[in-house]
């Protein structure tokens, strides 16, 4: 499972360089809004139209968001937010289909 970005203890970095690189480099990485989160990658693949079909995530909390990266096959996917739980992502689908999403939650410390 991924972590959040932790920031690292500059002053222990005695190459002057080495210490502005790295701080340049987390800024830059603080910065990006699809790493303020903590995300798993998922590839389930179904034979035939599902309801409320539980899929294990082992993520330690309830997934608040879901981006899918493909959909492929005849069916097309759901994804049953309320009934995520903190073991489950409930999909429906309408048949046969191999779908790929990162699932996990977004963090916006700002919000």
């Amino acid at each position: 499972m991924t972590a959040p970005l932790r920031r690292p203890v500059f002053d222990a970095i005695p190459d002057e360089r080495v210490r502005e690189f790295f701080q340049w480099f987390y800024e830059f990485l603080s910065g990006q809004p699809l790493l303020l989160g903590r995300f798993e990658h998922f590839e389930i693949e179904v034979t035939q139209a599902e309801t409320g079909l539980l899929i294990p995530h082992n993520l330690g909390f309830v997934p608040l968001d879901i981006l899918p990266t493909s959909v492929t096959g005849p069916g097309t996917v759901t994804f049953n937010y309320t009934a995520f739980t903190e073991n489950f992502i409930s999909i429906t689908t309408t048949g046969a289909c191999k779908v790929r999403f990162f699932g996990g939650s977004y963090v916006n410390e700002n919000v």
